[in-house]
């Protein structure tokens, strides 16, 4: 924190964790916005896991960090053993808790900021206790990068100064806990980048289609399981050309240079019907010129394709991680795709969605009907009142 003056710049921390992609994504969305805006504040982002890395419970026992193991799981798709795993590592974050939140309290110590943003799960009550003793006067905030909360001591807990949540689910969740009407925050949706909102509609999906020479008519899936990608996608996008000939197939291997090699050989047998990416950032553009998205229920790609109007398909199996098995329900209640028990069924639902055109027009129907996104905007107005100079 600067010292007090005319021109003192008030600093919000944002801490982030690089387990998944979507902690990093939000932190990037909100410091590009700001970057393009004009913000009374300045954002700071900082990796939670360097903070407490030195106790770090999975290093200690494996010389692994939690971020590292769990990145293995996720892109290997072993995940049906994540709860007892998650379950005991919230356990060593409670013994923990004191020497985790003093050594988070001697960070904000050296460098106090204005207001404190979480965007990490399972550490909150050590961050709560930590701006407490170091900062006191200092506002901390849970900004959820999920659609709902997964309790116990995921994202939410007592004594917090405020959350901000993008679905009724999270803001029942929060209240129930105990946090006050006025310090949950709903917001129109997830977090997405700003380059989201500077060109949608049929302009996007004409240029994007033009540039990647698909033609208008033409029926185009995409592949999208998470920044990490999944070894399903190898198999999906096979059967997809099987299918039919008529459909164009765009797979996003993410950063899984391993899944992008093997790749290479069924992209070149397709003949021109399929595109292979690796990590791009070019998602956007992507889903503007999708008929339909293939995905695992990740709340980021969720949102994404919400945004975008394209209906998803994804599957809730076993293998879905414990905090997106409510983001199927969501998909599957408001009406805003299709929900497999199995992803090798998802081909199938693909073609039946394709036979049916009244069938799809049904869910592009009810993805019209969602609020404009601009929760970008809406949680940077926050973080502005929340940091303003207090008397």
């Amino acid at each position: 924190m600067a010292e007090p003056g005319e021109d003192r710049v008030p600093e919000v921390l944002l801490l982030l964790v690089d387990a998944g992609g979507g902690h990093r994504a939000t932190a990037n969305a909100l410091l590009a916005a700001a970057a393009a805006g004009e913000t009374r504040f300045r954002l700071r982002a900082e990796s939670l896991q360097a903070i407490l890395e030195r106790l770090d419970p999975l290093r200690r026992l494996t010389g692994r960090s939690i971020e590292s193991v769990y990145n293995s799981l996720v892109r290997r798709r072993r995940t049906r053993h994540l709860v007892p795993l998650l379950r005991w590592m919230q356990r060593c974050i409670r013994l923990l808790r004191g020497p985790l939140a003093r050594r988070m309290a001697a960070r904000l110590q050296a460098e106090p900021p204005d207001l404190v943003v979480s965007m990490v799960p399972n550490f909150n009550a050590v961050v709560r206790d930590a701006v407490k003793k170091a900062c006191p006067r200092t506002p901390f905030v849970v900004l959820l990068t999920d659609l709902a909360d997964f309790p116990p001591h995921f994202w939410m807990e007592p004594g917090l100064d405020a959350v901000l949540v993008a679905s009724e689910e999270a803001a029942g969740q929060a209240l129930a806990l105990g946090l006050s009407g006025e310090a949950v925050v709903r917001t129109s949706g997830m977090v997405l980048h700003p380059r989201y909102h500077a060109e949608n509609g049929g302009g996007l999906r004409a240029r994007v289609r033009a540039e990647m020479k698909l033609k208008e008519d033409a029926f185009v899936i995409l592949l999208l399981f998470g920044g990490k990608g999944a070894p399903e996608i190898l198999p999906l996008a096979q059967q997809l050309l099987a299918e039919d000939h008529r459909w164009r197939v765009i797979a996003v291997c993410g950063d899984n240079p391993r899944l992008y090699e093997r790749m290479a050989a069924v992209e070149a047998a397709a003949l021109g019907r399929l595109t292979r990416l690796g990590f791009t950032d070019r998602i956007p553009d992507l889903l503007g010129a999708a008929d339909v998205l293939l995905t695992k229920p990740g709340p980021g790609s969720l949102a994404e394709a919400f945004h975008r109007r394209v209906p998803v398909v994804v599957p809730l199996d076993k293998q879905t991680i414990p905090q997106e098995r409510f983001n199927a329900g969501f998909v599957k209640s408001h009406g805003l795709g299709v929900v497999v028990e199995r992803w090798q069924d998802m081909p199938a639902v693909v073609r039946d969605l394709f036979r049916d055109p009244e069938r799809l027009a049904s869910l592009r129907e009810a993805l019209a009907a969602l609020p404009e996104n601009r929760a970008v905007y809406e949680v940077l107005d926050h973080f502005a009142r929340w940091c303003a100079p207090r008397h």
